[in-house]
């Protein structure tokens, strides 16, 4: 398997265990119902995507969509698809724009400071 798909695998993984961590932690079926998603998990999610971004610099995109991918399987496993699916798979899609913009971000500083 090449380096990107185990990088791809954990950053699913990241945001699944970031996902069960913190609605673990909260005692909330879905872990953005807890104050904890937004001040710890966002910020974990921002911080695992500016790695990943920094290590492979190319199709920045993956790395702060794939953690987001993550929590959606692992919402999907814990609590089930539910009526508001729809509805939740547009609320990861726009909660994946501030890592996807941070992992660019690194992808940026890396570049700058191999030239």
């Amino acid at each position: 398997m090449k380096r990107e798909h185990w990088l791809l695998i954990g950053a699913a993984a990241g945001g699944a265990l970031i996902w069960v961590l913190i609605a673990t932690a909260s005692g909330k079926k879905e872990a953005w119902d807890s104050e904890l998603y937004f001040s710890v998990g966002m910020p974990a999610v921002c911080l695992l995507a500016a790695l990943l971004g920094f290590l492979e610099p190319k199709q920045t995109w993956r790395w702060g969509a794939a953690p987001l991918a993550g929590q959606f399987l692992a919402m999907l496993l814990m609590v089930g698809p539910g009526n508001l699916l729809p509805l939740g798979i547009i609320a990861f899609g726009v909660l994946a724009i501030p890592p996807i913009l941070v992992a660019r971000f690194a992808a940026y500083l890396r570049n700058r400071v191999a030239h």
